[in-house]
């Protein structure tokens, strides 16, 4: 009886570029690329932080955007005061009323202060904090991009072990089917027992890299259950997806470059740190405000009545005072402060501006480095397809050889496992170009 083997192979091709799941196809829930980046970006902590980054730079752009308006506060006060009092001077010293009167003392009073020049500070501030809320939105679109990257990466690696199961399932059964074969073969005394014997040992073999292989997905695709931050891995699964291997297009690398989060949250960043010099070179300047404030107060005499009259008389009538006016605060010598912080806030800036190029090569040379890994892998996986084509065709003569009893077991064997081995590298290259060309394509 001859083993279709030619049949077999073509199934391994198959299983290989279209995994058809047969292991783990058990009442899983497959999650899609699509639904595993967006989870992602929803539970990531990362991207939750960067979140919180673009709330507290609002708030802080918001405090900014109020410096401008009145501040107002409103104080009372209530004091007792025990021996002499000079009504005439409000001394507690030099009576010229009684001795030992002993009183209450009731203040209160409402003071506005509103800033109306501050040499350019709070306008700057207001600018530098505007820009720090648009660099940490970049970087919340950065941590995004970011993260689909990984999550994508992980996936493609789940369904690369995926298509590594099935080809082990597929190359254990040709093995099997041989084994009974052999044993057949040796029952009726046409082949030696020694060839079952290497037959059994690479069956055992197959059933070592199937079980190698299942181990590496389970791995995988626990790995990747646990980035999407699930509070469970078990029923976790991934489903296919439709990949075609063409040629990658060219890269607009200046294009890509100054609209990319990184490049706009440096950018971002050089503006608000110049903002910051201004509110630096602020201390140079004098600052002008408004003041007004009405205070009061009523004293009860506890034993001498002193003849102001009562609470309402006392406190919003005799004792009523009202100032408003003009306060200006000229610099003049603050240690060298202002110089200190002007010359820190111009290195931060120089900083910034350094790493703004260092952000740009960095981004240049990445994509370049993509664009030309995606490229090696297309040539890669040409490669081990035409390398499949060319096992496939050594076992099938291999096979007729030894129906013939032209060659052993033992060379038939060998080229099965070369067949897989071949099978395994156009899989591994299959997704190491998937791989290259997702992530290129975050790069367009």
């Amino acid at each position: 009886m001859r083993i279709p083997v030619i049949s077999n192979l073509r199934g391994l091709a198959f299983l290989m570029l279209f995994p058809t799941s047969l292991t783990m196809s058990h009442a899983q829930r497959q999650w899609t690329l699509d639904e595993c980046i967006s989870y992602a970006i929803d539970h990531n902590i990362n991207i939750q932080q960067r979140a919180l980054d673009i709330k507290k730079s609002q708030v802080k752009l918001e405090t900014s955007s109020n410096a401008w308006l009145p501040e107002v506060s409103a104080r009372v006060g209530e004091q007792f005061s025990f021996g002499n009092y000079n009504a005439t001077t409000g001394s507690l010293t030099s009576p010229t009323v009684a001795d030992n009167n002993d009183l209450a003392y009731t203040t209160g009073g409402i003071t506005a202060t509103m800033n109306l020049f501050d040499g350019f500070k709070t306008t700057s501030q207001k600018r530098a904090d505007r820009f720090s809320l648009d660099a940490a939105t970049a970087n919340l679109e950065k941590a995004r991009k970011d993260i689909g990257i990984q999550i994508a990466i992980r996936y493609l690696e789940c369904l690369c072990n995926k298509s590594m199961v099935d080809v082990a399932l597929s190359q254990l059964d040709v093995s099997q089917k041989l084994c009974q074969r052999a044993a057949a073969l040796v029952e009726d005394g046409k082949r030696p027992l020694s060839e079952l014997k290497d037959v059994e040992a690479s069956v055992a073999s197959d059933e070592y890299a199937l079980a190698k292989a299942k181990g590496d997905l389970t791995l995988s695709l626990t790995d990747l259950a646990q980035m999407l931050n699930l509070p469970t891995t078990e029923g976790f699964d991934v489903a296919p997806v439709e990949e075609t291997s063409v040629p990658p297009m060219p890269i607009d690398y200046d294009g890509v470059i100054e609209r990319w989060p990184s490049i706009l949250a440096a950018k971002s960043s050089i503006e608000s740190n110049k903002a910051q010099v201004k509110v630096a070179r602020s201390g140079y300047y004098p600052t002008l405000y408004f003041e007004g404030y009405v205070k009061t107060y009523y004293v009860n005499m506890f034993h001498t009545d002193i003849g102001w009259g009562g609470f309402d008389k006392q406190f919003f009538d005799k004792n009523l005072n009202e100032v408003v006016g003009l306060h200006l605060s000229i610099p003049i010598f603050n240690r060298f402060q202002t110089r200190s912080n002007i010359r820190t806030a111009k290195l931060n800036l120089m900083e910034q501006q350094l790493a703004l190029d260092d952000a740009r090569q960095n981004l240049r040379t990445e994509m370049q480095k993509a664009y030309t890994n995606t490229i090696v892998a297309l040539d890669k996986l040409d490669a081990a397809q035409k390398a499949v084509d060319a096992a496939a065709v050594s076992v099938s003569y291999e096979q007729e050889r030894y129906d013939a009893g032209r060659s052993s077991v033992f060379d038939l064997i060998n080229a099965q496992q070369k067949h897989m081995k071949a099978c395994q590298d156009a899989v591994q290259a299959k997704y190491e170009y998937f791989i290259r060309q997702r992530i290129l394509d975050f790069y367009k």
